[in-house]
């Protein structure tokens, strides 16, 4: 009992003296997954009859903890941590620590704001989208009746032309996501009015 005790205490030492260490070298490659993301799954390679004593900072361990794999739920905040891991072997020797950082990539986001106003059968006008987050982005906008996609923009803020227009249109973004596969959301209910002003109706031309 007091071997296992022991066992605990030198692991959580190395990785507490290890910290500041880990974190700046976290710096130079991360692995990255996306901020929020659940069941990333993480191994090693081990000795059979070994147990593994995991550290996963700003992430819940849902499944395998004291295994050589493990399942972790990550926190929705973007940031860089360090996951550590030790392996215990079954004659009680404590094996190097081994870590991975991993940048919690923040979600993508976008928006559009604005009011237009334009005549019956004008060539059209146009809309700006912005993003935050990570890019490149990919979204897709509806204008009520139709939705219109694009891919791997790399433009902030990105313009997209309505082309001609005969009726009052409202337009919206209805999703968005990154090249790396993060979903977002659009930012609140942001939405870009093109008012069509009718034509006139003209009278016929009468003669006195």
């Amino acid at each position: 009992m007091k071997s296992k005790h022991l066992i605990t205490f030198l692991i959580f030492s190395i990785t507490a003296c290890y910290t500041h260490i880990a974190r700046a070298q976290s710096i130079t490659s991360p692995d990255t997954v996306c901020a929020g993301n659940t069941g990333s799954v993480y191994y090693v390679t081990g000795s059979p009859g070994s147990t593994f004593y995991w550290v996963v900072p700003n992430g819940t361990i849902t499944s395998g903890n004291n295994t050589d794999s493990i399942n972790v739920d990550w926190s929705s905040t973007p940031g860089t941590d360090t996951i550590k891991v030790v392996e215990v072997n079954n004659h009680s020797c404590i094996g190097d620590t081994q870590k991975l950082a991993v940048f919690r990539m923040p979600l993508p986001f976008a928006s559009l704001t604005g009011v237009d106003s334009l005549c019956y059968s004008n060539t059209g006008t146009s809309f700006n989208v912005s993003f935050s987050g990570i890019g490149p982005w990919n979204f897709t906008y509806s204008n009520g009746s139709s939705s219109v996609s694009f891919t791997n923009i790399s433009t902030n803020p990105y313009t997209v032309n309505t082309g001609s227009l005969s009726t009052t249109a409202t337009y919206r973004i209805t999703a968005v996501s990154n090249k790396f596969g993060c979903a977002g959301s659009p930012i609140g209910s942001g939405r870009h009015i093109v008012v069509v002003n009718p034509k006139p109706a003209t009278l016929a031309i009468y003669h006195n």
